[in-house]
């Protein structure tokens, strides 16, 4: 399995240590004011969403690299490092990577989105 790539920058903070957990219960209201829930799923996922400002063009390279021929457009899961927390987890990409230049500059900002397996 792929791993992250160590990119020459840090991601921007503040970046969540234990991500966004994902609302697994179905809920069903009734007209009497009372409510039915149930779990969709045995496991809720977790969510990154991480960013790096400022990154130079050899790490946009990487990225996108990473993305098109090591993830096959995101498809494959890869090994991804909490920088914080040091636990590592398996993830996808939750959606493409989203590049943006920086006005008068050659520094690219770098948005992703990770989901857990």
């Amino acid at each position: 399995m792929a791993a992250f790539p160590t990119l020459s920058r840090a991601p921007s903070l503040p970046l969540d240590p234990d991500g966004e957990i994902e609302d697994v219960v179905l809920r069903s209201t009734f007209e009497g004011g009372y409510e039915q829930t149930r779990p969709r799923t045995t496991r809720a996922r977790r969510s990154f969403g991480i960013s790096y400002r400022a990154l130079q063009s050899a790490d946009e390279a990487l990225l996108r690299a990473f993305e098109i021929t090591t993830l096959r457009n995101g498809a494959d899961s890869f090994t991804w490092t909490h920088p914080i927390s040091g636990t590592s987890y398996t993830v996808r990409l939750a959606a493409p990577i989203q590049f943006r230049r920086q006005q008068v500059s050659t520094l690219i900002d770098a948005a992703l989105k990770f989901r857990e397996v």
